[in-house]
């Protein structure tokens, strides 16, 4: 397998596009839901949506592309 050789300190576009969409999913989730469905209003719920939300945004952004050297 050829080496390939990365063009920025950050080589991956997920991470920050997950962890920007999940903190923001959960705080809206938590300020919006005890109005709608008070049950499902609870900072654990918020917590599972944010990372299920996150999750499904990692899997779509693509990756930014690395050199062969």
């Amino acid at each position: 397998m050829q080496l390939a050789k990365q063009l920025s300190a950050l080589p991956t576009n997920k991470l920050p596009a997950g962890g920007g969409v999940a903190a923001v999913v959960t705080a809206a989730w938590s300020e919006v839901m005890p109005a709608v469905a008070p049950l499902l209003a609870g900072p654990a719920v918020a917590t599972l949506v944010g990372m299920g939300v996150a999750w499904a945004v990692e899997y779509w952004v693509p990756d930014r592309v690395n050199e062969p050297k």
